[in-house]
């Protein structure tokens, strides 16, 4: 346990710089194009598919996912996950999530998240990840709103940790990063409300 807790700070530190590298601007300036200045400006892939088309997109998503699981996945290795409690590994997940929200590559202002929730909770509770991402693709499909499926599959994450493990560790950091996520998406989530009062049909005027 000594050694755990004195390498968290390394592995955290290492997490945070590695998922805030932002993968979404990297490969848009390979493409000639800044997500930052087209589309919603966010670096994520939901703005990456809109800007660079699908193909590129979804290399943003696999890239967002992977920097943020493997860092836990190299921290798991060296603790043996069978002696070490979880809570380490939490920590190292929530700076990984940090940096990706957070870079400091960019001042501070990253992506929304989503990705990166994946990529760490497919280390630490791969059911619920699986889940949430059937989930997210089966909602996208329904409604067409990358926010909404964003949103569904975060929830769906953090009902299926809760259902299914013991971990108080990994199901609270699941749930934090599902109240992170949603706090993320508040702008969008106004633009929706926005949208449906726009769609409501005006009051007939009565009859005379």
């Amino acid at each position: 346990m000594a050694v755990v807790l004195n390498s968290l700070v390394a592995w955290s530190i290492f997490a945070y710089l590695l998922a805030a590298v932002p993968m979404g601007v990297l490969v848009g300036r390979a493409r000639g194009i800044d997500l930052r200045s087209v589309g919603s400006g966010n670096i994520g892939a939901t703005n990456a598919v809109r800007a660079l088309g699908a193909k590129w997109g979804l290399v943003v998503f696999a890239l967002d996912v992977l920097k943020a699981a493997l860092p836990v996945w190299l921290a798991a290795q060296s603790w043996a996950l069978g002696e070490t409690p979880s809570w380490p590994l939490t920590v190292v997940a929530l700076a990984a999530f940090i940096g990706h929200v957070f870079p400091i590559y960019l001042g501070f202002r990253g992506g929304k998240g989503v990705a990166c929730a994946l990529g760490v909770v497919l280390v630490l509770h791969p059911v619920a990840a699986v889940l949430g991402l059937l989930l997210y693709v089966q909602t996208l499909a329904l409604v067409r709103v990358s926010a909404v499926a964003s949103l569904t599959g975060a929830t769906v994450m953090a009902a299926v940790a809760w259902a299914t493990s013991s971990d108080w560790w990994i199901c609270g950091l699941i749930s934090v990063l599902w109240g992170l996520v949603w706090w993320r998406h508040r702008s969008n989530l106004a633009d929706l409300r926005a949208r449906q009062r726009e769609k409501k049909p005006a009051e007939s005027c009565p009859r005379a």
